[in-house]
């Protein structure tokens, strides 16, 4: 990867100033450009670039580069911008920028003589950079000049900048249940502010409990949760306030899924209702085939309410138990007077026959029927990758808001009907 200067000539007029950067002098000079690239040293930048207009140019670039070359600098990329303000031309001279910037490369930035909005338009481009090119910004210069004092400092104001990174990370995390860009922020930035998001714990944390999300692991989603909050709720107490606005966006968004009482073995109201907070995130961040799998599974899982699943169990009691909820999903699909189960899956159906019949008596069974079969086709649809379509479905996003409510709505009559 290449280290790169980027600095700015304006047309002010500049007098001699004895910069420094955390007390490391630099030679007395009338440009801060001077003092940092000799501070940095020879052959410590593999590009340096100057953005200057016509008017700064003609008053300031030639006594610069002979100053620099008193260091030992003689190779200068001159990038030529108009004086104009209209956004088309602004926008010429952005391009013209990213243009000499590679993927990779690191970036020290000197803003302090930035002609009239540069400094908005350049920030813009900082940003754009660090997402589309994964540029490492290492330092945002700006020479702060004192006239009555022996020193002039150059503070470093990157963090800034960086800032842009967390909360995108940030938000990656709570829209879409992707950690992956909160990982790799910290692994580019391992120092600096929001340092409480650079944290292998947290960011693990969260890495299991997407993972679970995403795979469907309804049983362990609620107990990965509590220990993701479990962490913030202790990093936030020492983080900085803008560290707690961006805490409060994941737990505002995670919270719902821990519940006190951890998987019983039974299923249950607070089984159900776990689910369908699984659901609900799940379709906010538009994992579809990942909700549409949960709603299917809890149409089999009404059927089993009466069952236990213990730590006793066998696999093959967890496979009959499976074959159990499928059994009832058969029996949602088809009229009773086409029942045609046969081997095992009689056996199950004779199990179920009681419950089924319970719920049918409270009307619970027509709520269950409606849904049924356009949920199936679609989930079935993301199994088999659409290939028996010709296109997938339209309305998947409506759609499977439609199942949720009714979803909810079955919940909400099980738990009237004392089925819990």
């Amino acid at each position: 990867m290449r280290q790169i200067y980027i600095s700015f000539l304006g047309a002010g007029d500049y007098k001699p100033a004895v910069y420094h950067i955390s007390g490391k002098k630099a030679d007395p000079s009338d440009y801060v450009q001077f003092a940092e690239l000799q501070l940095a040293g020879p052959g410590f930048f593999d590009r340096i670039f100057l953005v200057m207009t016509q008017t700064s140019r003609k008053k300031h670039f030639d006594r610069l580069k002979q100053e620099l070359l008193k260091i030992g600098i003689n190779d200068i990329n001159e990038v030529n911008i108009t004086e104009n303000l209209d956004p088309e031309d602004q926008w010429s001279w952005f391009e013209e920028i990213l243009t000499h910037i590679d993927h990779g490369d690191e970036l020290y930035v000197d803003m302090t003589h930035g002609y009239r909005i540069i400094p908005i338009v350049f920030s813009t481009a900082l940003n754009f950079l660090q997402k589309a090119k994964d540029v490492r910004l290492k330092a945002v210069y700006y020479g702060a000049y004192e006239s009555n004092k022996e020193l002039s400092p150059i503070v470093d104001m990157k963090d800034f900048y960086v800032i842009n990174e967390w909360t995108d990370a940030v938000s990656r995390l709570v829209e879409d249940a992707d950690p992956g860009r909160l990982a790799l922020v910290a692994e580019k930035e391992a120092t600096g502010k929001l340092d409480e998001f650079n944290d292998p714990e947290l960011i693990s944390a969260f890495q299991e409990l997407t993972g679970a999300l995403k795979n469907v692991d309804i049983h362990n989603v609620s107990q990965k949760a509590s220990r993701a909050l479990k962490i913030v709720r202790e990093r936030e107490n020492d983080a900085s306030i803008t560290g707690k606005i961006l805490f409060d966006l994941v737990k505002e968004k995670f919270v719902s899924l821990v519940f006190e009482k951890t998987f019983s073995g039974r299923y249950d109201h607070d089984y159900f209702k776990i689910q369908l907070e699984i659901v609900r995130l799940l379709l906010e961040h538009k994992l579809f085939m990942q909700a549409y799998t949960v709603m299917r599974e809890m149409l089999g899982s009404f059927g089993l309410i009466r069952e236990n699943e213990t730590p006793e169990m066998t696999d093959k009691d967890r496979r009959d138990q499976r074959q159990r909820a499928d059994v009832f999903i058969n029996m949602l699909q088809v009229k009773k007077t086409e029942w045609n189960f046969i081997g095992n899956r009689l056996v199950h159906h004779q199990a179920l026959l009681q419950i089924f019949e319970c719920m049918e008596d409270k009307k619970i069974i027509s709520k269950m029927k409606k849904i049924t079969q356009d949920l199936i086709a679609y989930r079935n649809g993301f199994d088999h990758a659409w290939t028996s379509k010709k296109e997938a479905r339209k309305g998947i996003m409506k759609k499977g808001n439609t199942f949720f409510k009714k979803l909810e709505d079955i919940v909400a009559a099980l738990d009237k009907e004392g089925f819990f």
